[in-house]
């Protein structure tokens, strides 16, 4: 999910995390991340907040519904910062197909935080996004979604685009990402 908001705003399946154009490049409906209909890039600041609510197995991979909560996230316009969107997260959809050499192998265990921003390392391995719907399929997930986020309802930015003259903070990044080294 980070990657995928990482290349939407970025415009380039690049800005993306390593590994994420070959993991998307066999998606059908993916979005050409390349060609924007928005020539500029907006400058963002904030924390977006994401959450695993569940993973259920496939024959050849997973499933996972994610909570997304950008409602600290925040465009930069002429020296003012204008909130993305309202109190409620996006539950979304996103299935992830694993290679077929290692189906029948057991993966082993390796460190999967830290104190980096991104990784430096192809986080894919191989894996592929198969599928990727902004809109969760069991409709229960947004209010499942909504008592995941950090901060209560009645504390979160109300209205999209309210413009503020400083942003809210960008929080260190949980549980982060280790330095490839430690892999």
């Amino acid at each position: 999910m980070e990657s995928y908001y990482l290349a939407i705003h970025g415009h380039a399946l690049s800005a993306g995390y390593p590994g994420f154009a070959e993991a998307t490049s066999q998606q059908g409906d993916r979005v050409d991340f390349d060609h924007s209909n928005d020539p500029e890039l907006e400058q963002l600041v904030g924390t977006q907040f994401e959450h695993l609510l569940a993973l259920t197995p496939t024959e050849d991979g997973w499933v996972a519904t994610v909570c997304s909560g950008n409602y600290t996230v925040m465009a930069e316009k002429d020296g003012r910062f204008f909130n993305l969107t309202g109190p409620s997260p996006q539950a979304e959809t996103v299935r992830i197909v694993i290679p077929e050499q290692t189906q029948s192998v057991a993966s082993e265990r390796i460190v999967a935080e830290g104190a980096e921003r991104a990784p430096s390392a192809d986080v894919f391995a191989g894996w592929t996004v198969s599928e990727h719907v902004p809109a969760a399929r069991d409709q229960n997930a947004y209010a499942e979604c909504d008592s995941r986020m950090p901060d209560a309802r009645d504390v979160r930015p109300q209205k999209a685009n309210l413009p503020h003259d400083t942003p809210y903070p960008t929080l260190a990044p949980y549980p982060g990402w280790p330095r490839y080294a430690e892999n």
